[in-house]
């Protein structure tokens, strides 16, 4: 672990802590039964906003290999609606950019293979780019090409030798990745030496002020490095010789910003400058004071109605065991004894225990619907669909969405 005295992008020393949320375990750190009292390391989790470029960033950061590591247990293709979306996403890029049957597109991050295998049913070639082991593993099982290893320095070398026989990249994708790399600098090298003047370069991220506006905390945690806004984005881009021509905003991750990129100047779509004039009205730094007031109240109120439960001998659940979920139980203090478990759909986290806190994770399938009262969604940027299908397999009690707000739902 080391701690960031200068800005990761830019350099300056500029930096003003915004937000701390104390020791915090990896949020990927799920143990086996064997591992359960085993000692667990805890880091440091807190944010700095750079008054020279704008970045909001952590302050400490911890080494890509020990993130990613055998322990990485994210997979894209574990959640319907990120499949779907991700489908509908590849079928608007090859409209826009008239992408015919045989061009290339690498997605660098690739992870499981889900948005590539969207792009291969158009006929296009691909390649992805993935460091974590087992979701390179099943993406290449899946019939997608994979390199695994982490895009970095010296990277162009390797996938341009990996794609000689296929011809130009005509799009470069990268998907809730730009906030991973230890080495921000280093990685866009790397991509701009992969593209040509026809290439386009597409990120997502998850966006700074849905962060900030819906109160979303628990998105922080030591695989995040950086925190974009469209300003700090375009800023990174710019250093690198890239030209920003297009943004959109995606509701997908609680709220995501799509960039557009380019060699060559492009005139720029207008949700550019509408976008700009948005961020130019926020205080960042009075938000991220703001932030903290209501982050304290919010625990307060959820720690109030679990013990609540705990007293009534009420059974409450939690719903998904993301990423996001090991920042809001750990800094919130929910124990084992206010959940029972956590429900989930991914196989790599069944019967392992979260992160800190350490709650068992069971089988979805093996929820008994009609014995529980209360349903924590903690995969709450798809709560709508959580609900739905539980309501469906039988669940009868009330749901508690804790973001933005805690909220209750008969």
């Amino acid at each position: 672990m080391i701690r960031q005295p200068i800005c990761q992008v830019c350099g300056s020393s500029e930096l003003k802590e915004v937000l701390n949320l104390g020791l915090q375990p990896l949020c990927n750190e799920f143990k086996p039964a064997s591992l359960l009292n085993a000692p667990e390391v805890y880091y440091p989790l807190s944010l700095a906003y750079c008054t020279s470029c704008d970045l909001v960033q952590l302050s400490y950061v911890i080494s890509t290999n020990q993130v990613f590591g055998e322990q990485y247990t994210y997979l894209t293709g574990s959640t319907k609606p990120l499949i779907d979306y991700y489908d509908e996403l590849a079928a608007k890029l090859v409209k826009r950019f008239n992408l015919a049957e045989g061009d290339l597109v690498v997605d660098i991050g690739s992870n499981d293979g889900t948005f590539l295998k969207a792009f291969k049913r158009f006929g296009l070639e691909v390649l992805g780019i993935e460091g974590t082991p087992k979701a390179a593993a099943i993406a290449i099982d899946g019939g997608i090409p994979t390199i695994n290893r982490f895009f970095g320095k010296g990277m162009s070398d390797l996938v341009k030798k990996e794609v000689s026989d296929l011809g130009k990249i005509k799009l470069i994708t990268a998907m809730n990745v730009l906030a991973h790399s230890d080495n921000i600098n280093d990685f866009m090298n790397e991509i701009t030496k992969l593209m040509n003047a026809e290439t386009v370069f597409i990120s997502q991220s998850h966006y700074l002020h849905a962060l900030l506006e819906n109160l979303q905390f628990d998105t922080i945690y030591h695989e995040h490095l950086r925190y974009y806004s469209l300003k700090s984005i375009t800023k990174l881009f710019s250093h690198h010789g890239l030209v920003t021509f297009d943004a959109d905003f995606t509701e997908t991750y609680g709220g995501s910003i799509i960039v557009y990129a380019g060699l060559q100047e492009i005139a720029p779509h207008i949700n550019l400058s509408k976008m700009m004039m948005h961020e130019h009205e926020i205080d960042i730094i009075k938000e991220f004071q703001d932030m903290k007031t209501l982050i304290l109240n919010n625990k307060a109120e959820l720690l109030s109605l679990l013990i609540g439960c705990q007293k009534r001998g009420e059974h409450v659940i939690g719903v998904g065991a993301p990423m996001k979920a090991s920042t809001l139980l750990n800094f919130y203090g929910i124990t084992p004894d206010m959940v029972d478990y956590l429900a989930e759909v991914n196989p790599l986290k069944i019967g392992t225990f979260s992160p800190g806190v350490r709650i068992p994770v069971l089988d979805e399938r093996l929820v008994s619907y009609e014995q529980v009262d209360y349903a924590i969604i903690l995969s709450w940027n798809i709560a709508d669909q959580i609900m739905e299908a539980y309501r469906r397999k039988g669940f009868k009690g009330k749901f508690i969405i804790p973001i933005p707000t805690v909220r209750m739902v008969p």
